[in-house]
């Protein structure tokens, strides 16, 4: 086995062992798994209910209760509510096993973008970011989208450099799942959509071949978005919130005006929001890491688990993204760092497209609606390590151990174990 395959395979196995580790502690709701943990355990009663996304991440968090075989005595009605440790382990497994795909997946794509030594060092970085490992490590749907619309992304690479209609389609299969978890997947739809229709532009394919693979990402989106709704009807039933939210005629609806129906009713509930929320933040505050989360604390505040960043990684991503999106307009500094135009625009175009949805939607945001851009903000400090350590491999080292440093600095509010320095009384 050559020696990349050793260095993925150690990172992987620490990505294993920091999702898994504790993966039942705390034993209580965390944040979001307010809405979430119900969710899944509605699917497993048969309890009818309406959400604001569509039903993908529910129905994969179901499909995680049922083979659990968990108990639904927990009813998750508020932040910090205990309940059985085996519930928490059990629907927190799956996005923790996607919380590790997704480095798996990195690396894949960054292989394919670049190479195989910025595609070790990314997952590298990924496995080191406290956020997206919080995040993966409770009852929460972002890590399923993240994972999907990168391998996505990852799959339309593979198939232009392939030129195969099926891995094409695989790819429209998996875009069609992230757009199922949250429409805020659409940002990754627009990445491949933007960089196959410069391709056009460029005449590096004809109009029928750009028309017919279209065609491919039509059907496939669509059929993936269109089954998911079909097995929420099947396992959830009528009445309760779905007949007050969509009426109580609702089920005997066919299949297409159900669609209709609901996803009408979905728009009307995203647009209609106006409540504001204490940890809500616009897009332009995420990459200078603001503003924090409290997803749960102890009532003396000694024990906290929040959204705070590997500052080191977070900062220096920032910082690369910045000068990736200035040498856009000059091209001594693409020479310089040795990027080729086709790898700088679908870098910054993901970075852009992940920002974009939030430009447009005026209802509160949250730092984890990042994570699509930053991942691309990740990609371009990969390369730029790699720049400083072809003309300085002592400031490279030295980033690395600023970067694990960083790492371990904020592990305690990543998990909730006791700081080295106490919290300030009240705040995160």
């Amino acid at each position: 086995m050559e020696k990349t395959a050793w260095i993925l395979i150690g990172i992987l196995a620490f990505s294993l062992f920091t999702h898994f580790i504790y993966l039942d502690y705390p034993s209580e709701v965390v944040f979001d798994e307010y809405y979430f943990g119900r969710f899944a355990t509605y699917h497993i009663t048969k309890t009818p209910y309406f959400d604001i996304h569509p039903p993908l991440g529910k129905l994969m968090l179901g499909l995680s209760a049922w083979l659990f075989n968990i108990e639904p005595s927990c009813d998750f009605q508020n932040i910090g509510i205990a309940c059985d440790p085996y519930i928490f382990f059990s629907l927190r497994f799956l996005p923790a096993l996607f919380g590790v795909l997704t480095v798996l997946i990195i690396y894949l794509l960054a292989k394919e973008l670049i190479d195989k030594k910025t595609g070790l060092l990314s997952a590298f970085l990924f496995s080191l970011s406290n956020f997206f490992l919080l995040q993966s490590r409770h009852i929460q749907i972002d890590i399923f989208l993240i994972f999907f619309g990168l391998l996505g992304i990852y799959l339309f690479l593979k198939a232009q450099k392939k030129d195969n209609l099926i891995i094409y389609f695989l790819s429209a299969l998996s875009l069609g799942a992230c757009l199922s978890v949250k429409w805020t997947g659409i940002s990754f739809i627009g990445t491949v959509a933007l960089i196959w229709f410069l391709k056009l532009l460029q005449k590096k394919i004809d109009l029928k071949k750009f028309i017919t693979i279209s065609f491919f990402f039509v059907i496939g989106i669509s059929f993936i978005y269109l089954l998911q709704f079909y097995a929420h009807f099947q396992v959830i039933p009528g009445g309760g919130d779905v007949d007050a939210f969509l009426g109580k005629g609702f089920q005997e609806l066919s299949f297409p005006q159900k669609i209709a129906k609901i996803n009408i009713r979905l728009l009307t509930a995203n647009t209609n929001m106006t409540s504001t929320h204490p940890y809500s933040s616009r897009f332009f505050q995420w990459p200078f890491m603001h503003k924090k989360i409290l997803y749960w604390t102890t009532t003396d505040y000694k024990l906290q688990i929040n959204s705070a960043g590997n500052p080191v990684l977070w900062i220096l991503s920032t910082a690369s993204i910045i000068i990736l999106l200035v040498s856009l307009f000059y091209k001594k500094l693409r020479k310089e760092i040795d990027i080729n135009e086709s790898l700088l625009v679908s870098i910054t175009t993901g970075f852009i497209m992940g920002l974009l949805p939030f430009v447009l939607i005026h209802r509160a945001t949250f730092i984890y609606h990042y994570f699509p851009s930053y991942i691309f903000s990740m990609f371009a400090f990969s390369i730029l390590l790699f720049y400083i350590k072809k003309h300085n491999q002592v400031a490279f080292w030295i980033l690395i151990i600023l970067i694990i440093l960083g790492f371990i600095a904020i592990t305690s509010q990543t998990y909730g174990f006791p700081p080295l320095i106490p919290y300030a009384p009240g705040r995160s």
